[in-house]
């Protein structure tokens, strides 16, 4: 039992569990679409995910994250540093075009976590903006770098697409700020610190219902589309209404987080 939790709390805090949850939302997109992600694009997008929610979550937001020892910072920042050489090699062997759309990508978190200037602001200490450029991010690496030179990314389908991951990732970044609404700042203005918890969690749920009912504006949806992206609106809204200040340290990290891994599992399902 011991060994277990140990084993789960370092695939959690190594940002396994992140890595294989934006990967799902990958695969996600290729069921919908219909085609075979290159198993390099997973492989660069894991190794390079890693290193990098780890640098911000060790590095740059130390104090808001898992405190580790000496011998444990050195593993992170070795394991990290070994990750991001793999993301570059399994990167090179994509097509070129495709490193512009995670040189944007890594442009958007390098200012999402780096101050604009020295001893200022980054663009993560504004509320609302930090939520979008995460989501804005997500979208970039789990719908437009896939079907990058595969589809017209102006298609009216991969624009719906496009359209409700931006709302899946936005709902799925509310049970953190929640967390995190007394730790952060006040002047952050976080959407929990600037609305409060009530009106939070109805525009959650607001959200969550302009999810599901944008997949009924898609020509081609696929099989067991509206099934899955219903029950996925349900489960956002009811982590966003469970979640709390005082919520277990697993709750957003690991159960919320999963969502997509379940979502993408249910869509298999309904291929079948």
């Amino acid at each position: 039992m011991q060994l277990f939790r140990m084993v789960f709390q370092w695939y959690v805090r190594a940002s396994i569990h992140v890595s294989l949850c934006l990967l799902a939302l990958v695969g996600f997109t290729g069921i919908v679409f219909d085609f075979k992600v290159p198993l390099a694009y997973y492989l660069a997008l894991f190794f390079g995910s890693i290193a990098g929610y780890n640098t911000i979550k060790y590095g740059l937001e130390s104090r808001k994250h898992w405190r580790l020892v000496p011998g444990e910072r050195r593993f992170v920042m070795a394991g990290s540093l070994l990750s991001f050489g793999m993301g570059c090699y399994f990167l090179m062997q994509l097509p070129p075009s495709v490193w512009i759309l995670f040189l944007i990508a890594g442009l958007i978190t390098a200012l999402y976590a780096v101050p604009l200037k020295p001893g200022g602001l980054n663009l993560r200490s504004y509320g609302l903006l930090k939520v979008l450029l995460v989501a804005l991010v997500w979208t970039v690496l789990s719908v437009w770098a896939p079907l990058w030179n595969l589809k017209d990314l102006t298609d009216w389908d991969t624009g719906i697409e496009s359209f409700q991951r931006m709302l899946w990732v936005f709902l799925l970044m509310l049970p953190f700020e929640i967390r995190d609404m007394k730790s952060d700042a006040l002047r952050m203005k976080s959407i929990p610190q600037r609305f409060g918890l009530r009106v939070t969690r109805n525009m959650a749920w607001g959200i969550a219902v302009l999810f599901a009912l944008a997949t009924g504006m898609k020509d081609t949806p696929a099989v067991g589309e509206y099934a899955v992206k219903i029950i996925v609106a349900v489960l956002m809204g009811l982590s966003v209404s469970f979640a709390s200040e005082k919520q277990h340290r697993y709750y957003a990290a690991f159960w919320v987080e999963g969502i997509p891994l379940a979502a993408l599992a249910l869509l298999l399902w309904f291929q079948t």
